[in-house]
């Protein structure tokens, strides 16, 4: 990693900060960035439309309730560098992982509980700077990051709807230099723990109405219609301030209220061995508020959701000065492959700025094969087994573009093996 000058990092981290947040100041802006590809590719979304991404809780912690009806592991990675803003040259590197576990509970207790918990640790490396006197020489280097580490817990109820819960806890570090500038004293090291919860409800509308509508399409095949529609709130980055240097220059941390929809439509083909969903589309709103307040005196908390207007921020997808409005679409074919796109708009973001992605699925394929060689071991992983690759850009089609690569691994269903 090549080595920058301490001039250049706080250069940056003045424009980060800036494009993340523009109703005010807040330490460690690296908290409003979504790692998550399939997500980003979605406009940056994540808090009302349910998700089987491990990143999903990073977002809104119940997305682990949702997942952990059906999902009893997930781990997801970076295949390639994912080098952020790459128009900078300043060889910034965002780096993280995410394992989701959960399990069904409804075979053990007689009723559709299902608990999962989640862990991630995204962090944002700005590089290794020279730290020089001030004539200019050179007294040694330093590496400047952000970093959190998050452990989380969801509960989810499927009865008739699909409601979920959860809660997550982050321990978060950012080293701006590895000692004082001056006379000042400390380590220009600031670290908090901060805390997330949500709530995400899915009320599959078809299956309330009848959970036995198809429609025959031949004499051994018949397509099965579904349409959910879902909400979700979270609040994330719950802490107190903070500081590197002096407690006394403290900021206040980006304290973020999502809140939003989903709608999602498709229909399954089913024969009497074969079943695969042929087709889906989703489409999601959200709008995002960092409930802070600064003037001259200085900066405190707002109320939740203090500065929404829920008819232009959601139901129009304007964002403003103090909103940032969002939007994703995911169109789904056959297990197999998948088209995002999305775009978001509003504080920080005068202009829309866009999204895109695809994803590469396996599940489809894992399919076709049992259904071919018909032996126990296709079975079970066609059963239990996914493997998906997301390839995103973010900021798409302007100066800022991002790429970002994920493989994601699935183990789902082993309640099954006990019944």
């Amino acid at each position: 990693m090549k080595a920058t000058s301490f001039l250049t990092a706080i250069l940056f981290f003045s424009l980060f900060s800036a494009s993340n947040y523009a109703q005010g100041e807040a330490a460690v802006p690296f908290l409003v960035l979504n790692p998550s590809p399939s997500l980003s590719a979605m406009g940056a979304t994540g808090t009302a439309l349910p998700t089987e991404d491990p990143f999903g809780f990073l977002w809104n912690p119940a997305q682990l309730g949702y997942t952990s009806q059906t999902n009893n592991f997930s781990f997801i990675f970076y295949p390639s560098k994912l080098e952020w803003i790459p128009t900078f040259n300043l060889d910034l590197e965002l780096k993280a992982i995410a394992l989701n576990v959960g399990y069904n509970f409804k075979d053990l207790i007689g009723f559709p509980l299902s608990f999962g918990f989640g862990y991630s640790n995204p962090e944002m490396n700005f590089g290794t700077f020279v730290r020089t006197d001030e004539n200019g020489n050179i007294l040694g280097e330093f590496e400047a990051k952000d970093y959190y580490n998050a452990y989380s817990f969801g509960l989810g109820v499927d009865y008739f709807v699909q409601l979920s819960v959860g809660y997550t806890i982050k321990d978060v570090t950012s080293i701006l230099s590895d000692q004082p500038t001056g006379e000042e004293q400390g380590e220009g090291k600031a670290e908090a723990t901060v805390n997330d919860f949500g709530i995400l409800l899915d009320v599959p509308v078809i299956k309330l109405i009848d959970d036995k509508m198809q429609v025959q399409l031949d004499e051994n095949l018949n397509a099965l219609p579904t349409f959910n529609f879902s909400m979700g709130y979270s609040k994330s980055n719950i802490g107190d301030e903070i500081s590197y240097i002096d407690s006394a220059q403290a900021d206040p941390l980006p304290r973020m209220d999502r809140l939003g929809y989903g709608i999602s439509a498709g229909f399954d083909l089913v024969t009497d061995d074969f079943r695969i969903n042929a087709f889906n589309i989703s489409f999601t709103v959200e709008a995002d508020d960092i409930v802070i307040k600064r003037d001259s005196t200085g900066s405190e908390y707002q109320s939740t959701l203090s500065d929404l207007d829920f008819s232009k921020n959601i139901i129009q997808i304007e964002g403003d000065e103090k909103i940032v409005s969002r939007t994703g679409t995911k169109l789904e074919f056959v297990e197999s492959f998948a088209y995002y796109f999305g775009h978001f708009s509003g504080r920080g973001y005068p202009d829309p700025r866009k999204t895109n992605g695809y994803e590469i699925r396996a599940k489809g394929l894992l399919k076709l094969c049992a259904l071919w060689a018909e032996h126990p071991v296709t079975d079970f992983l066609r059963d239990h087994f996914d493997i998906r690759y997301y390839n995103t850009n973010y900021f798409a089609d302007a100066w800022n573009e991002t790429k970002m690569t994920g493989l994601a691994f699935y183990v789902h269903n082993l309640n099954e093996l006990f019944e």
